[in-house]
């Protein structure tokens, strides 16, 4: 049933494909022969609906483009309804979205893509990924979102399957009020979740300062050692001394863990405020402002049912989880120009999101059996506060041929027609703070016949455990680029140059506490057992104790990145053009491992000792050369078209691993509960990429493109699995010894008349890569982890005449792809093709005020994770619908 649900399913994607990307998109003037009358300029096509205006605009931008690269401007946002930069890019050719955070380019992993903000790079302030979620970033602060897929000189070095820069928006030329509210629904709240609990505070003063008093042991033992020095064989009075100061630090813990019970679910809400203006200072001189402002709350259950491969019959779990979110983003945005020649901005950003987790795990493995009635629980609780602040300065120049003249430059540089010079200075700083996490083991006892509960009582030993987290990361950066606009008579084009810096910090620091359980005063709820009255009484023999949650959980880390670039980008020939540019990156990496509980210094020491071994990972330096080219072709009118271009692209760049996979910590990702490790043991992987384009452009609007695309890929870096416990997964990662991708990318828009158009895109593409026989992996051979064979991406748009209707309908599906390699014996995970459909529908009553309603998911697809046939995840994510209501001046 599994294959034949499977094989369904890739049928209904490749009937898809074949009817986007048929050539019934070409329309009859390409069968024709030339025409005697010219046909007109793009620049004069006039199009009044308003999707498929936005459509069409995004490729007009990306004709522009000496390499291969997506644009997805204001219009095309603020008309399609999209919230949020994540919600943006899914109508893009060759990009997925999961999760609704990451974006996969060409079927590949979200580790394959990179983020920048107004071409400076950013911190990720989500714990588990190097990316910033893009659902982060509102759609109101929002200019436009360049997806390159092809490298350029001028963009970094780590590049795999394509770069996002956001480009936000700048200060207006006239007054801008905007107002935005809106409502959602998730079909699986049903009203009732698990309950929130909030900030439950940070590590308790007293345990901070028991720590340092009693270097880094509390235990009753320790702590009666070092308050009765030299006193031999501590008496019983004296033990009950360090008893009592351990279960004052103990009660001094906050133990608000009552999550056995439902509460009321509230409908998602969100506003949304932007007001800014222009000021003439003089006939030269202008000042612009911008502010924004949106909050949102938004709730949603995630149940999840996980089986283990080997025995799924007796070894699964039912997750019960609840989620509640609060975002909030601030924006202020000023700008002084001159003459429209030079122009000196500021831009600040605060992004706050909070989540915040409950879950309940009941499950059976072969040590609490289903058959006995003995159920394992695992009760946890989860709030992670994330912040992002950005503060950038740019400037934008341009320097006239007259300027020129002034500066008084050689006669040699006649050729060079004018200057333009743009700078920046970015200090963005992330963090993240996971105050008093908790997960408490415990086994309830049920009637084997009718699974009615008899009984529940919290595990013995540290099955109490409650931990606090601090990330903090800062990245600083800067860096100029020259653009010389040139003629040679034979050619023209321009020579670009610049240099950019950064340095990257991290202080990662975690602690967890344990309640040690005795044999007494177990029975009941976790918030029973846990209450001050049953801690209070000495009989039960509880105590609190410092340890590890799964590893090392502290570090320290820095980065720093310098980078010149150069390149000669020049038309000739009439219907050619060529760009050639070249990047040196010199990148450097330190990490520290930190024992937060070791006062004797031992573990520092034995760093030290370490790191004078030539093979010692804690720090990392690289140089090279990294080359971009690309060769166009253009030729308006042929085979009927109103503009034609072939493009060929050829680029080298690095992967690097990110600091969390390069760290030897453990960390939990939210996404699906798992725990990841890292590995300091991690190399760099070296692409090169080859990249065919082919567009061609129609006077009705109509468009086709085809891309070919081919990356090589050495010591590529995979998700795998790694031995664990039995009740969890743990993964980690490695490189494999080579790895290749290719594929073509199909894309076109159709009017078929009455308001209606049809556009859509498809990527067909495999994967390879080859482990050594040294690797654990089962599979020596198989597809990159994140690659999926084909993408679809549909889209049916309607825009009415009176232009106040438009509506659009949305079909996604990404064919299965490797959620982590197997460890052998056991076989890969798969993740299986999901299907999306989302209707989105606008009214327009008047020029300023919009009506828009979105669904999403409405075929209400879960998330389901394989291992041959054993379904091992399945994650319910629901339909959702949301209405919003805007009003602009």
């Amino acid at each position: 049933m599994k294959k034949q649900m499977v094989w369904q399913k890739r049928q209904l994607a490749l009937a898809v494909a074949l009817a986007v990307t048929g050539f019934t998109a070409v329309p009859e003037t390409m069968a024709q022969s030339g025409s005697a009358v010219p046909p007109p300029q793009i620049e004069e096509i006039v199009v009044s609906g308003r999707l498929r205006d936005a459509a069409r605009s995004l490729i007009m931008e990306r004709i522009e483009q000496p390499f291969a690269a997506e644009v997805v401007g204001v219009e095309q946002i603020s008309r399609a309804g999209d919230s949020d930069v994540a919600s943006a890019l899914r109508r893009v050719t060759g990009l997925t979205l999961v999760d609704g955070k990451f974006i996969y380019v060409r079927g590949l992993g979200e580790r394959y893509s990179s983020a920048t903000l107004n071409g400076a790079e950013i911190p990720s302030p989500e714990l588990s990924r190097n990316v910033i979620p893009l659902d982060y970033i509102p759609a109101s602060i929002l200019e436009s979102v360049k997806i390159s897929k092809a490298y350029s000189a001028d963009q970094p070095a780590a590049f795999g399957g394509g770069n996002v820069n956001i480009r936000t928006r700048g200060t207006p030329d006239d007054l801008v009020f905007d107002v935005s509210v809106g409502t959602g629904w998730n079909t699986e709240n049903s009203g009732k979740g698990l309950p929130n609990l909030g900030d439950q505070g940070s590590l308790p003063a007293s345990i901070t300062q028991a720590l340092n008093k009693y270097q880094g042991d509390i235990s009753p033992a320790n702590i009666t050692r070092f308050e009765f020095p030299g006193s031999g064989t501590p008496t019983a009075a004296q033990q009950a001394a360090g008893v009592a100061i351990n279960r004052d630090l103990m009660l001094d813990l906050n133990r608000n863990i009552d999550i056995d019970r439902e509460t009321d679910l509230d409908p998602d809400t969100n506003i949304s405020v932007t007001a800014g203006n222009a000021w003439d200072i003089n006939n030269d001189l202008s000042f612009g402002a911008l502010a924004n402002v949106s909050i949102g709350e938004s709730s949603r259950n995630s149940d999840q049912f996980e089986q283990n491969f080997t025995d799924p019959d007796e070894s699964f779990r039912n997750i019960q989880r609840t989620f509640s979110n609060e975002s909030t983003t601030a924006a202020v945005n000023f700008s002084l120009n001159y003459q429209d020649r030079h122009k000196i901005g500021t831009n600040s950003y605060l992004l706050q999101d909070d989540e915040d987790q409950s879950s309940i795990v009941l499950g059976y493995n072969g040590d609490f059996q289903q058959a006995n009635g003995r159920q394992r629980k695992t009760n946890i609780t989860r709030l992670e506060k994330r912040e992002l602040k950005v503060n950038q300065v740019t400037g934008e120049h341009t320097l006239e041929r007259y300027d020129l003249d002034f500066l008084t430059i050689p006669a040699v540089f006649d050729f060079i027609t004018s200057l333009d010079v743009n700078w920046f200075y970015s200090d963005a700083r992330a963090s993240t703070e996971v105050p008093n996490a908790s997960s408490v083991q415990s086994i309830n006892q049920r009637d084997p016949s009718t699974d009615a509960l008899l009984a529940t009582q919290v595990n013995t030993g540290a099955s109490a455990q409650f931990s606090f987290l601090n990330l903090e990361d800062q990245v600083e950066s800067w860096g100029y680029q020259i653009d010389a606009p040139y003629d040679l008579g034979f050619a023209d084009g321009t020579i670009s140059g610049g240099y950019n810096r950064s340095r990257k910090s991290r202080d990662y620091r975690g602690y967890t506490a344990n309640i040690v359980m005795g044999a007494l005063g177990r029975d009941g709820t976790p918030a029973q057992v846990f209450s001050d009255d049953n801690l209070a009484n000495l009989d039960n023999g509880f105590f609190l104790d410092m340890g590890s949650n799964f590893g090392t959980e502290s570090y320290l880390a820095g980065e720093t990145k310098a980078a010149a670039f150069g390149s000669v980008d020049a038309f000739f020939m009439d219907n050619w053009r060529a760009t050639v540019g070249v990047r040196w990156e010199d990148f450097s990496r330190g990490v520290l491992p930190l024992d937060l509980l070791d006062y004797t210094g031992q573990s520092l020491d034995g760093i030290i000792e370490n790191m004078r071994d030539p093979d010692q990972t804690f720090t990392v330096r690289d140089d090279d050369f990294y080359p971009a080219a690309a060769l166009t072709y253009m030729q308006d009118g042929f085979l009927g078209t109103e503009n034609f271009q072939v493009r060929l692209g050829y680029g080298k760049t690095v992967v690097r691993p990110d600091l969390r996979e390069y760290a030897n910590i453990q960390f939990i990702d939210p996404e699906l509960n798992d725990r990841v490790a890292g590995n300091p043991n991690l190399k760099f992987s070296d692409i090169e990429h080859i990249d065919l384009r082919t567009e061609l452009f129609f006077d009705n609007g109509d468009n086709i493109t085809v891309s070919l695309f081919y990356k090589d890929i050495t010591d590529p870096i995979e998700r795998v699995e790694r031995p664990g416990p039995q009740d969890a997964r743990l993964l980690s990662f490695e490189n494999a010894e080579s790895g290749e991708i290719y594929g073509i990318e199909f894309e076109g828009l159709k009017v078929i008349g009455g308001g209606f158009f049809v556009s859509g895109n498809v990527v067909l593409s495999d994967s390879e890569l080859t482990f050594t026989e040294a690797s654990s992996q089962t599979s020596l051979t198989r597809r990159l982890t994140g690659h999926s064979e084909y993408v679809v991406n549909t889209q049916l748009g309607y825009d009415s005449e009176n232009a106040k209707h438009s509506a659009s309908l949305l079909y996604n599906v990404f064919g299965d792809r490797v959620f982590f390699g197997g460890r052998s014996p056991s076989p890969d995970a798969f993740e299986d093709p999901f299907h999306s459909l989302d209707l989105t529908y606008s009214y327009f009553p008047t020029d300023s005020l919009t009506l828009r309603l979105r669904a999403q998911n409405l075929l209400n697809e879960n998330r389901e994770f394989y291992r041959d046939d054993v379904r091992i995840i399945d994650v319910e994510s629901g339909a959702r619908l949301r209405l919003d209501l805007q009003w602009n001046l």
